[in-house]
């Protein structure tokens, strides 16, 4: 029987081609689109490497320095008495603005308050966005170096696929050593093997490549630098100064441990000192602001005054909302299209009831036209989704962001798209299945 529907189904769809183009356009139009999407969110946010340990991530991008400031307000009153004016001046004492200065954090308020919390299994401290330009037979390439300390590999876990990371002691000791990506080694050597014990002159220094990594293409610069480099290696980075510095911070969290690391690393902001020579214009609080990677990500998007968790909610409302878009718009389209279809056959249902067909045969046989239906489109968004990924990829247009094809996601996606589908065909077919014999051949309605 089952054979005996999809040979019928195949006839059928052969028969009515342009119902059948606009159906198939439709479903794989959507599933193309859908499978690119769900391809970006899964290489910015997918827990793969080098963010295996993404959900375990709380984040310190900057130290605030902050002050409110009063004003004095007088109200005069006027009182006569006996003829006489009196004047009855009172004062009130308002909040009248707030001063702020914040910057990255420094190495000594990193070490001093910031190391060794509780709740943290891990920490790095990094310099982002160092812009290097380097020229290789005179033509300048630009390199985004990450310099950090050695930590950062334990974080990070990048996949080292020839030499090895830095390790503790050449950051002490400042020694010029340095580990790239495949793609900094194609651009620099002309070649993505074979490039450890190499030199590369960066900034009138001498770094010796001593490992390799795949460049991942992340839109976040530290997360798939492509470079790092011990944080001592350049002078910039020796800068005493007790508040503002040049790092970051990214804490590896103990297991169900986020909410009681950043309690704490609130908490640590009011042991600060507020006497130190620095604190020049009498700021009488520090603050902290630690965030997910999510969050930190989501307010990349949209930032609203520091409310990294609302930030995150709105990202995923307007995912939500895509993601209902591109798949509830086109199926009620389909089932449009389906009833549009099923009209033109009524006459042919009627004469298979009067043949004895019964209403589950008629609900199968629509069900299993819309499922092969589902699965053409399926193949062909398949298709659309490969073939934007390698145009998005080999032309830049997402930065240094690489896309990849998740066959996990594309399965996932197909079992939406046939759920969508069934129902898409169920409805007009339980319909035209409760026609009277009579009326479907008479007349085509439903």
């Amino acid at each position: 029987m089952l054979k005996n529907y999809l040979n019928l189904a195949w006839r059928i769809l052969g028969r009515r081609k342009f119902f059948t183009f606009i159906s198939l356009f439709g479903i794989s139009f959507t599933l193309g689109i859908l499978m690119v999407v769900l391809s970006f969110l899964q290489s910015e946010l997918g827990t793969n490497s080098p963010l295996s340990n993404k959900d375990s991530f709380v984040y310190i991008q900057q130290t605030s320095l902050q002050r409110t400031y009063y004003d004095t307000i007088p109200t005069i009153d006027t009182i006569f008495e006996k003829d006489q004016i009196l004047y009855d001046t009172t004062y009130t004492y308002k909040e009248s603005g707030t001063g702020v200065s914040q910057s990255s954090l420094s190495n000594s308020i990193i070490e001093t308050y910031l190391k060794d919390l509780p709740s943290a299994s891990n920490m790095t401290k990094f310099m982002p966005g160092n812009l290097q330009d380097v020229y290789v037979n005179g033509i300048k390439l630009s390199l985004n170096i990450l310099l950090s300390d050695a930590n950062y590999w334990s974080i990070f876990d990048h996949k080292i696929i020839e030499g090895r990371s830095f390790g503790e002691e050449e950051v002490e000791s400042g020694t010029p050593v340095i580990v790239i990506s495949t793609e900094t080694a194609m651009n620099y050597f002309g070649r993505k093997e074979n490039v450890v014990n190499e030199e590369m002159f960066i900034n009138g220094i001498t770094y010796k490549v001593i490992g390799l990594y795949p460049n991942n293409g992340k839109i976040i610069s530290y997360v798939s630098p492509d470079a790092v480099s011990p944080y001592t290696s350049m002078v910039s980075s020796r800068k005493k100064e007790f508040y503002f510095g040049p790092f970051n911070v990214m804490y590896l969290a103990k297991p169900n441990s986020i909410k009681q690391l950043k309690s704490d690393i609130k908490a640590v902001a009011g042991t600060v000192p507020l006497d130190h020579p620095d604190n020049k214009y009498d700021y009488k609080e520090v603050i902290f602001q630690p965030e997910t990677y999510n969050e930190m990500y989501a307010e990349g998007i949209y930032y609203d005054g520091g409310d990294a968790e609302k930030s995150l909610s709105i990202m995923k409302l307007v995912l939500i909302c895509l993601f209902l878009f591109f798949t509830i718009l086109p199926t009620l389209n389909l089932i449009n299209l389906n009833v549009s279809r099923i009209m033109d056959r009524s006459s042919e249902i009627g004469v298979r009831k009067a043949f004895g067909a019964h209403q589950g045969n008629i609900i199968t046989q629509f069900i299993v036209e819309n499922i092969v239906q589902t699965l053409l489109g399926s193949l062909i968004g398949f298709l659309i989704a490969w073939i934007l990924i390698q145009i998005i990829n080999n032309g830049g247009y997402l930065g240094n962001s690489v896309l990849s094809f998740n066959l996990k996601f594309f399965v996932y996606s197909i079992l939406a798209t046939l759920l969508f589908g069934v129902l898409s065909g169920f409805v007009p077919a339980y319909k035209m299945s409760k026609l009277q014999i009579v009326d479907a051949l008479k007349e085509n309605k439903l």
